[in-house]
């Protein structure tokens, strides 16, 4: 195992120097962030990135948004530079949302955290990514959006460990290179990433000494092997590199120590007490470090100055929310006003609530209108005055019908008079079919003495007819005829209702409410009283038929004389011929018959 160490060490300085660019660079928890002066459009800084295990820098946070802002102060650059922010081709920009839709390359919860400078464009077709600009004379920096085709002069990676070493403890002078494992050469860095090779000139003069970040280690952590001091000298001189003591042994090397109370780091030259972080020194969490702590704060805090406080973080300053952002600590809440509920990741969204959906939202009709709802009736109803209930609409009040019309909830239809019909909707009337007059009007009824014109015909095809010698009626008169009243029977013209009777007639349909209401049953009551005269009529008729019968039979033949005995001839006319002469002889024949019969 000793003899694969030297083999180890001598691999990562060919590494080191065949590769690896100067950059700068900034080492945090366990990230590290670079900036690359470089002109490139933003899938080749991508590519970059991606060549060396990282990506283009995400910004999820104020702390990191802070780190890359301490970044660019550093290295002195003022303009923009590609962050890991796009959006691809095909995808919509959303307003209402932190990233406006856009999404980090790196992947992962979008987060809550958004930096815009100026809204983005609002496209669906185009590819749009993101670059940070740095605070300035033109505004405060932040982000802005462009095609991703265009060029930058500079692009942001991020690269991510285990774990971090501290410095490089020296006992000496010298100048350390640290070379990262994502090809960055870097003398200036508070802390050095898994895997980092450290090359270190003394200024005694002796030949280079090499280190590498190693772990993790059995107690945990992370550590330079070898750990140092590295230049060595004897501890008279800077106390041999040591924190507190030094320790010089006779035919040893100088080596650290702590006093009681502190332990040795894992660089081998620091000090730290037994549990730096107890009693906890941050007032959110706390971790020890070498040479002390650093103090960290839980999701929605960020650290105070100070460096061991917390302060909340107002998380509505981004937008997160579609309509209403509460902020509370640590935190912050989504509200919709009335009419909405929440909807959409963690509630940041407000869809409209359908308030139609719930029975009896509406006594008929219900609408459904963003963040409301309202009230409608159906046709042929109207809302009540200062409530929600509907009330039918007469809708013959306002005269619709040429006659006469009935009301019911939701409409209405017209009675049209007879002779009329009613159109398929029922709200108007049309004329009907023209009735033939079968029966031709008798010579023996003078037309004047017609008390109904023949205009305004009512009497359905179904009435019968009066026999010819009863003299004929005009269909006009809305009697009904019958062909059983005797030839003798004649029925008067004066029997036809007079106009009094207030029979419609065809100029007087539309004159009035009144008679347009009571014509049909005017007529109703004509047809069934000129039916009951004529019914009256018939049975007289019959009643004296039967009369004349009945007496008839009653009489009785008159009592026989001897005239008997002769047969009595009638004269018969000489034009009667042969016939009434056959029949005399007949009956002269007969007489004789008689005559020979003996008397008794």
């Amino acid at each position: 195992m000793a003899t694969l160490r030297p083999l180890l060490l001598l691999l990562l300085l060919l590494a080191w120097r065949c590769g690896g660019e100067d950059a700068e660079v900034l080492c945090a928890d366990s990230a590290c962030y670079t900036l690359h002066r470089d002109e490139s459009n933003w899938k080749s800084a991508q590519e970059r990135c991606e060549d060396n295990g990282g990506n283009l820098a995400p910004v999820g946070s104020a702390g990191e948004a802070e780190r890359l802002r301490e970044l660019l102060a550093s290295a002195g650059w003022a303009g923009p530079a590609w962050l890991g922010l796009a959006l691809p081709r095909g995808h919509c920009v959303r307003p209402q949302e932190p990233l406006r839709g856009f999404s980090w390359v790196a992947g992962g919860e979008p987060g809550n955290f958004s930096q815009w400078a100026s809204e983005p464009a609002v496209t669906c077709v185009s590819a749009r990514c993101v670059a940070l600009r740095p605070p300035g004379p033109h505004g405060p920096g932040g982000w802005a959006d462009r095609a991703c085709r265009s060029t930058l002069p500079a692009f942001l990676c991020k690269f991510s460990f285990q774990g971090m070493c501290g410095l490089l403890p020296l006992a000496g002078r010298g100048e350390v290179t640290y070379a990262t494992p994502f090809g960055v050469r870097s003398a200036r860095l508070a802390a050095a990433p898994f895997g980092t090779l450290a090359e270190v000139q003394c200024d005694s003069g002796r030949a280079s000494a090499f280190a590498v970040c190693k772990g993790p280690l059995a107690g945990g952590g992370f550590a330079w092997h070898p750990p140092g001091p590295l230049c060595p000298v004897d501890c008279g001189h800077h106390n041999g590199g040591c924190q507190q003591r030094c320790l010089d042994a006779p035919g040893e090397p100088p080596r650290c120590a702590c006093h009681p109370g502190f332990v040795l780091a894992a660089d081998m030259a620091s000090c730290l007490a037994e549990d730096s972080c107890h009693p906890n020194p941050c007032q959110g969490s706390c971790r020890p470090l070498p040479g002390g702590f650093e103090c960290g704060c839980e999701p929605g805090y960020a650290l105070a100055a100070d460096g061991r406080g917390c302060s909340d973080v107002d998380e509505c300053e981004s937008g997160p929310c579609q309509h209403q952002c509460h902020n509370i600590p640590g935190g912050f809440q989504c509200l919709c006003p009335p009419g909405y509920r929440p909807a959409g990741p963690a509630g940041h969204h407000c869809h409209d609530v359908d308030e139609c959906a719930q029975p009896h939202a509406c006594p008929q009709l219900c609408i459904n209108i963003p963040g409301s709802f309202r009230c409608a009736c159906r046709p042929g109803f109207q809302r009540q005055p200062g409530g929600e209930s509907c009330l039918d609409v007469d809708e013959c009040l306002r005269d619709p019908c040429p006659g006469a019309c009935r009301n019911f909830p939701g409409g209405y239809e017209c009675l049209c008079p007879p002779g009329s019909l009613r159109d398929a909707d029922g709200h108007g009337c049309s004329p009907g079919e023209a009735i033939p007059n079968s029966i031709p009007q008798s010579s023996s009824i003078p037309h004047s003495s017609s008390s109904i014109p023949e205009s305004s015909t009512v009497i359905p095809r179904s009435s019968g007819s009066i026999t010819q010698s009863s003299g004929s009626i005009p269909q006009s008169s809305g009697i009904p005829q019958s062909s059983s009243i005797p030839r003798s029977t004649r029925i008067p013209w004066t029997t036809s209702i007079p106009r009094s009777l207030g029979m419609p007639t065809a100029g007087l349909g539309a004159g009035s409410d009144e008679h347009s209401a009571d014509g049909p049953r005017l007529l109703l009551y004509y047809i069934v009283g000129s039916l009951v005269a004529i019914l009256l009529l018939l049975a007289f008729a019959l009643a004296l038929v039967a009369c004349r019968k009945r007496a008839a039979k009653r009489e009785k033949p008159p009592a026989k004389n001897a005239a008997d005995n002769y047969c009595w001839v009638p004269e018969q006319p000489e034009s009667r011929g042969e016939r009434s002469l056959m029949g005399f002889t007949g009956s002269t024949q007969g007489c004789e018959r008689t005559k020979q019969t003996p008397r008794v």
